[in-house]
């Protein structure tokens, strides 16, 4: 019922608490709150719930410990384009940001929602709410960061911050480790 296992980044405006029920509270600006354990390959769940209509934030991942928001990033943005779900503001919750937009926005703001990450090797996939939003291997040549090609390493997950709007909630943070993923040789 603390932040124990976890790190602040300094020099920015997020407010990371614990609420009573032991839920994890973001609020206020940019923010980088980042496991001091390591994932590699693993299957993260959690449940979000935004407080606010359209709010922005993220789940960085395979992320670079004391570095703000480096990794990839499984986009939260309960937004989409007028009335259509399938055409995602922003990425949308679940996409995986600046790589492939969400299939659909599942989630609205105001309601809990779990989502589940899956990371093993090049494959990325989310789930909102049991409805898989996104599947994506990547193609780029290997390199430290996410940013800038595939990064095999582990790294530290992440809550962000995103912005003076942020207030979001997230409980029942599970990450479950496997060993990494083997990829097929040249030879097949």
């Amino acid at each position: 019922r603390d932040l124990s296992g976890w790190t602040v980044i300094p020099g920015h405006a997020s407010v990371y608490s614990v609420t009573p029920e032991g839920w994890l509270n973001v609020k206020n600006g940019n923010g980088d709150l980042q496991s001091e354990a390591r994932f590699g390959d693993f299957v993260l769940r959690l449940d979000v719930l935004s407080n606010g209509r359209h709010l922005n934030s993220g789940v960085f991942f395979r992320a670079i410990p004391g570095e703000f928001w480096q990794g990839y990033e499984s986009q939260i943005r309960n937004q989409w384009e007028g009335e259509d779900r399938t055409k995602p503001v922003d990425f949308g919750t679940g996409g995986i940001y600046r790589r492939q937009p969400a299939r659909r926005v599942v989630a609205d703001d105001g309601a809990w929602f779990t989502k589940t990450v899956v990371a093993a090797g090049r494959h990325l996939a989310v789930w909102v709410n049991g409805c898989q939003v996104s599947d994506w291997t990547d193609p780029r040549p290997a390199a430290g960061n996410a940013r800038q090609g595939f990064r095999a390493g582990a790294g530290v997950m992440s809550i962000q911050g995103h912005d003076p709007t942020t207030d979001l909630m997230f409980r029942n943070i599970r990450i479950e480790t496997y060993p990494p993923r083997r990829e097929p040789s040249a030879g097949g």
